[in-house]
């Protein structure tokens, strides 16, 4: 936060599946009393609006993101994963070593892999841990005397932002390597075969490529010596992917909703780049990808 800032309360995203509704109401209350100002979607949300978007925007505009576990969670598929993995995403945006993203469990969970290596805490029992997080990434001033008096600190591991990049008006056809020499020594053949980003006439055909590509990635992803981090930002990336097939699968997609998510999603692989050299070509891909969206699904 600036100097700016200063006078503002904390916006702290509270991420959950609707069965931790209850625990996490206390902890949406707790953290009011505290002096933050805690997003959650059944007090901010109002009749009549885009729910995704409003979502999305209050995402992008906190100063932290608590992603809850439980028992529960962790296992449900749908929409709750693809808010995991937009907070993630919004993570790389941050400076190195920045506290964004805290995970709370919820109960005696086993978090998912992508978010291991970033310190947790145990809601209601190191409550006031974190606190103590919450007040560092408000600029390690305390919002009440209560805080002042807190003197235990875990900051959690962060990991870099990505850089940016201008896509490369390539097209994808035919097979061809992905620079598996860059991962171990393997090379494998990529499973896009005969088709062209140039020839996508319809959202079915966008569709089609998005798949293809996400495989990729994920094949990327399950190689020999690639490092966590760059396992979380190709993670990142496919739920990027994800996002945009399920808009374009949509009866009215909105244009702009996909094109931002695919620059998110190339710049990203741009990041890649410099330990993947394949992550080039797949981010190329998607950069071509953004330059046919108006003409896929107009505007």
């Amino acid at each position: 936060m600036t100097a700016q800032d200063a006078d503002r309360k904390l916006l702290i995203f509270l991420s959950h599946a609707s069965q931790d509704k209850r625990q996490v109401r206390t902890l949406y209350k707790r953290l009011q009393e505290d002096g933050f100002d805690p997003w959650l979607d059944e007090e901010r949300l109002l009749p009549g609006q885009d729910w995704d978007l409003e979502i999305e925007k209050a995402l992008r505009l906190s100063d932290a993101i608590l992603l809850c576990f439980s028992s529960l969670s962790v296992a449900k598929e749908g929409y709750i994963q693809r808010e995991y993995k937009r907070a993630m995403r919004y993570l790389e945006e941050k400076p190195e070593g920045t506290i964004y993203v805290i995970p709370v469990r919820l109960d005696d969970c086993e978090l998912p892999h992508f978010i291991r290596e970033i310190q947790w805490v145990d809601y209601p029992d190191d409550y006031d841990k974190l606190v103590v997080a919450l007040n560092l990434r408000a600029g390690g001033k305390p919002m009440t005397k209560k805080n002042k008096a807190r003197k235990e600190s875990a900051p959690p591991k962060k990991i870099a932002g990505p850089g940016k990049s201008g896509g490369t008006n390539i097209t994808v056809h035919g097979s061809f390597n992905v620079g598996g020499d860059f991962i171990g020594g393997n090379q494998y053949k990529t499973v896009i075969q005969n088709e062209t980003i140039n020839n996508i006439s319809t959202p079915a055909d966008f569709i089609s490529v998005l798949n293809q590509i996400k495989a990729e990635i994920d094949t990327l992803r399950s190689q020999p010596n690639v490092e966590p981090a760059t396992a979380r930002r190709l993670t990142a990336v496919e739920g990027d992917i994800e996002d945009v097939m399920a808009e374009a699968g949509k009866q009215k997609p909105v244009p702009e909703r996909i094109k931002t998510t695919l620059e998110g999603a190339k710049e990203m692989m741009d990041r890649i780049e410099k330990s993947i050299g394949s992550a080039l070509q797949l981010g190329s891909a998607l950069g071509n990808l953004v330059l046919i969206v108006w003409k896929v699904f107009g505007g």
